[in-house]
């Protein structure tokens, strides 16, 4: 998971960490094995619109910020930030869930990166008093013992409270290796989840008595009944691993010892299973009077794709912080009264399934996709000719659901004409810039609703690489060269074309790295290039290569993943030797430096 937009990581990160915090106003300090400071956690807990904890890439809060963690309020949830929220578009936000009241399980969703491509992963933060660092057994007295488990139970990282030191927090091993960008996202949930422990054993500690506070007596994880909860009368921290039944017991009487022997002849009564007069009164409060209850079904096909769009899915179309909320929750709910947006959301979520999960039921979820896609279609092309404030919202964010499934839908793998390849891409650039005029006539009523945020235009810091530069002024001298011996040649057209795809590649490169970005260009760019490209002219098909680039560039995006690397390849098929130099540079930098061998092999 290297994220790029803190490019002040510390340099040498280790797998153990040492979090030490300040006498008084309690920040944190991270260290090395070597116990050489990595990051100073500036810890905020009264001051409005500032995130509860904040690392700095240093040893003073004048060090660069690399995250955030914000304890949402009147809530058990929190928002991780990995970047410095003071640059918007730089800050690949996740959600870090709580599970259940006891504030035992916290599970969290990112993307991790190897050589096979990103990956959509999910962790469990689960507390522990039989897992500790490097082997050892986590002390009694502390409650802030964790685990990070993934998906298939397999530890990725162990954080374990120090509970005799006063100045020592604990230590974190981290043993899942996803880079840099992984490691602190353990680091800044691992003290999110430590310090808003911390904050609740101290309000809920204010009382007087000199006896231990409940925080601090864990449980036993004694099976099946754990003595300790037992005692305490609170929820258990610790799943069972028995099964649950309801049972009824008759409780004994007050006067006869739980030691003493049971009358001569006489068998301890078990528990029994409940009977049916336990359970009288919820028919009295289920069904009034003269009325009789229908059954009502279960659509878990539906709650599982709603589950995936709330948890995942909507990251797909979200710029930032500030369109999160309306993508995850308003447009949900705005889909709840628009079919047409229902479909929408199902059937992104059914391909986004499809696309991350290798399971058996890829099939089933790509079927699934394409029928709500098919219902949505139908309903969309009746309002084409009516939008209006009744439907603008739905339509709005619909147009941006159809771009992402166009671009996420799974090609069919290897090709024997190349130009069908291209032709692929070249589609969904058409279906871009047919999909800009539904956003120009939902706009008006979309700006002044609570769509609102999506409107407002990404503040970025334009910066364009060297190379990437060179390698765009290259085409333009390209460019001119042709047009001064052919009078035919489109010059203007493609000085024009080079420029927005200049502009598009500093915006990406200045921070602004959602899929946004690659579908501006395609609605920018003037349809005479869009008919060059059909007309298979040699500098267009360069020009899309560089644009191929910038696909490539936001892999990490599950829906743009094979797109830059499946059409260059085609594209290079198609030149012939005297164009193919001036694509050369944008090959090597998407298939590697032997590239050439790799491209004529496949």
């Amino acid at each position: 998971m290297e994220n790029p937009s803190y490019p002040h990581q510390p340099a040498g990160f280790d797998r153990l960490y040492h979090i030490y915090h300040t006498i008084f106003h309690y920040d944190y300090h991270v260290m090395d094995s070597d116990k050489r400071q990595l990051f100073h956690v500036d810890n905020s807990s009264l001051t409005p619109k500032k995130p509860d904890l904040t690392f700095h890439a240093g040893t003073t809060t004048q060090a660069p910020v690399v995250s955030v963690g914000k304890f949402l309020h009147f809530s058990r949830h929190f928002k991780i930030g990995l970047g410095n929220p003071q640059h918007p578009n730089t800050v690949v936000w996740e959600d870090l869930v709580c599970q259940g009241f006891a504030h035992v399980k916290h599970t969290i969703q990112v993307t991790t990166r190897s050589n096979k491509g990103a990956t959509r992963r999910s962790f469990v933060w689960k507390k522990t008093s039989s897992v500790g660092v490097a082997g050892s057994t986590p002390s009694l007295l502390g409650n802030r013992n964790y685990k990070l488990v993934d998906e298939s139970g397999k530890i990725a990282a162990i954080f374990t409270q120090s509970s005799y030191s006063y100045k020592k927090a604990g230590k974190l091993e981290v043993c899942a290796d996803y880079g840099q960008g992984f490691d602190l996202m353990v680091l800044t949930t691992a003290l999110c989840l430590f310090e808003s422990q911390r904050r609740r054993s101290n309000s809920s500690s204010g009382g007087g008595g000199g006896g231990l506070n409940s925080d601090t007596i864990q449980c036993d994880e004694a099976r099946p009944i754990c003595s300790n909860c037992s005692k305490r009368q609170s929820e258990c921290e610790y799943e069972s691993t028995s099964s649950i039944r309801w049972t009824n017991e008759s409780p004994r009487p007050r006067h006869q010892s739980s030691n003493q022997p049971s009358p001569e002849g006489s068998q301890q009564a078990e528990p029994t299973l409940a009977t049916d007069s336990s359970f009288d009164i919820l028919g009295k409060l289920s069904v009034g009077e003269g009325t009789a209850a229908s059954p009502v079904s279960l659509n878990f096909s539906n709650l599982e794709l709603m589950m995936q769009w709330c948890n995942s899915t909507y990251h797909s179309l979200s710029r930032n912080g500030r369109t999160d909320p309306v993508w995850r929750s308003l447009v949900p709910e705005e889909a709840l009264s628009q079919p047409l947006l229902m479909h929408g959301i199902m059937s992104l979520s059914a391909l986004h399934l499809a696309r991350t999960k290798d399971n058996h039921r890829r099939p089933e979820y790509i079927s699934t996709a394409v029928a709500h896609q098919n219902q949505a279609l139908a309903l969309f092309r009746e309002f084409l000719g009516d939008v209006n404030s009744s439907n603008a919202k739905a339509m709005f964010a619909f147009a941006g659901i159809v771009v992402v499934y166009s671009f996420g839908f799974p090609q069919t793998p290897g090709w024997k004409d190349p130009w069908t390849c291209v032709d692929d891409l070249l589609q969904v650039l058409v279906l871009c810039r047919g999909v800009q005029q539904v956003l120009s006539a939902s706009s008006t009523s979309v700006r002044d609703s609570s769509f609102g945020p999506l409107l407002r235009l990404d503040d970025y810091e334009s910066y364009l690489p060297e190379n990437i530069r060179s390698a765009l002024e290259r085409l333009q001298e390209a460019n001119e060269a042709y047009g001064a011996h052919d009078a035919t040649h489109e010059t203007d057209l493609y000085h024009d074309t080079i420029e927005k795809l200049e502009q598009m590649m500093s915006a990406m490169h200045g921070g602004m790295n959602s899929m946004t970005v690659v579908c501006r260009w395609a609605i920018r760019v003037e349809s005479a290039y869009v008919d060059l490209l059909r007309e298979h002219r040699p500098l267009a098909l360069v020009i899309l290569v560089h644009y191929c680039l910038a696909l490539h560039f936001l892999r990490h995006n599950w829906c743009l993943d094979e797109w830059g690397v499946r059409v260059s390849k085609a594209i290079w098929f198609m030149l012939d030797d005297q164009w193919r130099p001036l694509a050369q540079w944008a090959m090597m930098e998407i298939h590697g430096r032997d590239f050439t061998f790799d491209v004529e092999m496949s």
